[in-house]
């Protein structure tokens, strides 16, 4: 899926030129207005593109992926995000790994964005727990321990061997066809964050294990196809306004608190956590969110990710 990442999807593809008739790209774009649907075209003509969809507007990731594997028949999916760089001979391992597994219902390379991301896209359910772990810092300072193992893993820690966990980002991701007709596809609900959340706990429900294989790499430039900076946890920033946004129709949308707002949203729902237990999950989020942008904001004066951090702090306070 493509949204004004002209400047991207060419990186993206091109790993996959050579292909062979067991692999099929299929590109869907959700209304860029930047030159992307221009290049994707090119991309098309040039034989990198098999499938090509271009759409008028942006109803979000969930709503295009669900659109692609409605459109790939039985085949299975691997997702990857336009800002995202696999290549053929991962897309192998990530197939013997689910050939190897019965039981294994989502794959994904170790994803590594760059000397700043300290943290790998996968970990545990967002609970309370997880999440005091992961901003505490206990879960760095004990990284062995199964009890304090948080919201995210660590590279310096995690990234030798294979993990698995209970959830995963999207960015790229292998679903197995299997998993597809017994898990179904993403909720809609969400325009950014929080759907990829939701199906891995889906899939742990079914009976299913989510893997990250170590020996497999994959970078992901972490928002870079978004209009604000990403944040070092992580969690990239929306691309545009959704329309399937949790705001009332009247309120203004503000797409860069998507992700704090989408979180808490999905925690509430899938573990109907009690009013004191959902307010300690306020704090424990916000303050560690806070913490991290005073430090950014006293290391670089002015750091446009440290407000980031801060609004969606803020940003639970308000759903």
């Amino acid at each position: 899926m493509t949204y004004n990442s002209a400047h991207q999807i060419a990186d993206c593809v091109r790993p996959f030129a050579d292909r062979g008739p067991g692999i099929r790209i299929r590109v869907r774009d959700n209304g860029s207005t930047d030159s992307t649907p221009r290049v994707l075209k090119q991309l098309a003509a040039d034989g990198l593109i098999d499938e090509l969809i271009l759409v008028a507007e942006d109803p979000g990731f969930a709503v295009a992926a669900n659109d692609v594997i409605a459109r790939s028949g039985a085949d299975d999916i691997l997702l990857i995000n336009p800002d995202a760089r696999f290549t053929l001979e991962g897309i192998a391992a990530l197939r013997a790994a689910v050939e190897a597994e019965p039981d294994l219902g989502l794959v994904t390379p170790l994803v590594y964005g760059g000397d700043e991301i300290s943290v790998i896209s996968a970990g545990r359910q967002p609970r309370l727990w997880p999440l005091f772990t992961h901003y505490s810092g206990l879960s760095r300072l004990f990284p062995n321990s199964a009890m304090l193992r948080g919201r995210h893993l660590f590279l310096s820690h995690h990234a030798d061997t294979d993990q698995y966990v209970e959830w995963s980002s999207g960015c790229v991701m292998l679903m197995p066809r299997t998993t597809i007709d017994k898990v179904g596809v993403f909720t809609e609900r969400y325009f950014l964050y929080a759907d990829d959340t939701e199906y891995c706990q889906r899939v742990l429900d079914a009976g299913l294990k989510i893997k990250v294989l170590a020996g497999v790499r994959a970078f992901h430039e972490v928002g870079g196809s978004a209009q604000e900076p990403a944040v070092s946890d992580n969690e990239p920033v929306a691309e545009t306004t959704p329309a399937n946004e949790l705001a009332p129709a009247n309120e203004p949308i503000d797409i860069s608190t998507m992700w704090g707002r989408h979180l808490y949203d999905y925690y509430v729902r899938q573990f109907r956590p009690r009013a004191l237990t959902r307010l300690a999950w306020r704090i424990t989020f916000a303050v560690g969110l806070a913490v991290r942008a005073a430090v950014r904001g006293v290391r670089h004066p002015g750091d446009a990710k440290a407000r980031h951090l801060m609004k969606n702090a803020l940003a639970v306070w308000r759903v």
